[in-house]
């Protein structure tokens, strides 16, 4: 589900599942987990049909494989915002969907967190797509995270203080839940001792 794309400037990471047979056409077949496609699977009565949930399951556990190779499982599991004293703030990011001169409109968030010792960009980018993949193949759409919003484009990038993150998405649907969750990830990123979340940029 996850692909890195690269690291001229940015790391893009990449979302998608590929298609299979009609039912995979659906938005809701595209946004299940490697979970949600067994327990399908075994509730079918179309042979077809399961076997279609069960060749998607295989395919999201595949990728989570590859992506996590080296990847230790805190920051599998986690992701790059399990520590929340590390995000620094957030903002929507906007642009021009439909018209090249029509409105700005939200497309997803860009998250800020500190430099830690050690961490490169490089090496951020295999957490997120190793993260991302994961929470594709198991779940995880309750999380205070933009990472946990199925059908997703991530890019990585460095700032003069750390990283940026950057989750987007043309669907107005998919980015509106993006926006979402960045504000909750933004109410929940307190520092140490405050008692107020992280700024949330509009």
């Amino acid at each position: 589900m996850n692909a890195m794309q690269g690291f001229l400037g940015t790391m893009a990471v990449t979302a998608s599942i590929a298609t299979v047979g009609c039912a995979s056409q659906s938005d809701a077949f595209r946004q299940m987990s490697a979970a949600d496609h067994e327990r399908a699977a075994s509730s079918s009565a179309d042979a077809a049909l399961a076997q279609e949930h069960l060749e998607a399951a295989n395919r999201l556990r595949n990728e989570e494989r590859v992506a996590c190779d080296g990847v230790p499982d805190a920051d599998r599991v986690g992701g790059p915002f399990a520590q929340a004293q590390n995000v620094t703030n957030v903002d929507v990011v906007r642009d021009r969907v439909l018209l090249p001169k029509g409105f700005l409109e939200p497309v997803g968030v860009a998250v800020y967190i500190k430099a830690q010792p050690g961490m490169t960009q490089q090496w951020l980018g295999r957490i997120v797509a190793c993260h991302v993949a994961h929470v594709a193949a198991m779940g995880g759409a309750d999380r205070p995270s933009p990472l946990s919003v199925a059908n997703t484009q991530v890019a990585v990038a460095s700032t003069s203080v750390g990283f940026r993150i950057t989750i987007t998405s043309k669907n107005s649907g998919v980015a509106r839940t993006v926006v979402d969750k960045g504000e909750e990830l933004a109410a929940n990123a307190r520092a140490p001792g405050s008692a107020i979340g992280v700024a949330f940029n509009q």
